[in-house]
């Protein structure tokens, strides 16, 4: 990668994970590139530019149990293509019920807890749960 401003070049460095920031290709490519995570999640996925959210109405502990292995397997995605997370982007919002659940993930076989929140700025708006 190079930089250019005003003319001036910065000298060339190797970078090996990222995307640039505020380019048109990258979302494409990404999206290329996790197009078969729908394949690993059994309950509902959206995936836009580098955004994904993984979720499924809770009405019993089997619902939860479910949303907890779909997380499992993303994390088994995400080993098996080394397109990690940032862990502490990650957030659960429980949205009209009292199921509670704990959710965790794992990653460079670390696990954390799901990090729970009321609102939750988004692409498209603010998510907020009543």
């Amino acid at each position: 990668m190079q930089v250019v401003v005003n003319g001036s070049n910065s000298s060339w460095m190797k970078v090996l994970s990222g995307e640039l920031q505020s380019s048109v290709l990258g979302p494409l490519l990404f999206l290329l590139f996790a197009n078969d995570l729908p394949d690993w999640i059994k309950t509902d996925i959206c995936i836009f530019t580098d955004d994904t959210k993984i979720w499924t109405r809770i009405t019993a502990i089997k619902d939860s149990e479910n949303l907890q292995r779909d997380l499992d397997s993303r994390d088994h995605w995400s080993e098996k293509w080394l397109l990690h997370l940032n862990p502490e982007k990650c957030k659960i919002m429980h949205i009209r019920h009292s199921h509670k659940t704990p959710y965790t993930i794992t990653q460079h076989e670390k696990v954390w807890t799901v990090q729970e929140t009321t609102e939750e700025k988004d692409l498209g708006g603010i998510c907020t749960a009543d």
